[in-house]
């Protein structure tokens, strides 16, 4: 029973660390532009204790503007390429302390992991900040292990500098 634990867990990191790579890391409309004219955003991730075990949290890229770059389906990029100026960066904020969906996949394949996936309690949420071209930001979710309530940081990496933005939660669509 211990090795096939151990052979889904490996099967599972795998599939994880291969389906970021399927998002698309250009965050805007138009030809592509050179790096040096662009900003960039990257994923950041968060270890911490929730009731004693340790976990993490990340802030998967969703969307720019209204460029979809992430999803479920095809895969959430590490990074993403923006215009300079005043962006709002959707993101999903991944709680693997309350993820149900990926035990889901092993149990009842894909059906059941889509299943899951369009229950699981992840929300999202539309950051706005200013980015500058030639810098680098990672958006670095901060939940208090006691209360489980985030708080969301833009660090610019480039100057070492934390920024605050503008956070909006996406409620959900009640059906």
């Amino acid at each position: 029973m211990k090795t096939r634990t151990f052979l889904f867990m490996a099967i599972l990191l795998t599939g994880m660390i291969l389906l970021p790579a399927c998002g698309s890391t250009k965050g805007y409309h138009g030809t592509k532009m050179e790096s040096t004219d662009l900003a960039r955003v990257q994923q950041g991730d968060h270890k911490l204790r929730i009731k004693g075990k340790k976990t993490s949290e990340s802030a998967f890229l969703v969307k720019v503007d209204t460029v979809s770059v992430g999803s479920y389906m095809k895969g959430f990029p590490k990074h993403i390429d923006v215009l300079p100026g005043e962006r709002t960066v959707e993101i999903r904020h991944f709680q693997q302390w309350k993820d149900k969906a990926a035990m889901s996949g092993a149990m009842f394949g894909l059906i059941g992991a889509s299943i899951a996936e369009s229950n699981n309690p992840h929300t999202h949420y539309k950051l706005t900040f200013t980015a500058e071209k030639g810098k680098q930001y990672t958006i670095l979710p901060v939940t208090d292990e006691t209360t489980e309530q985030p708080v969301f940081h833009v660090i610019d990496t480039t100057a070492n500098d934390t920024i605050q933005p503008r956070v909006v939660q996406i409620e959900k669509k009640k059906k």
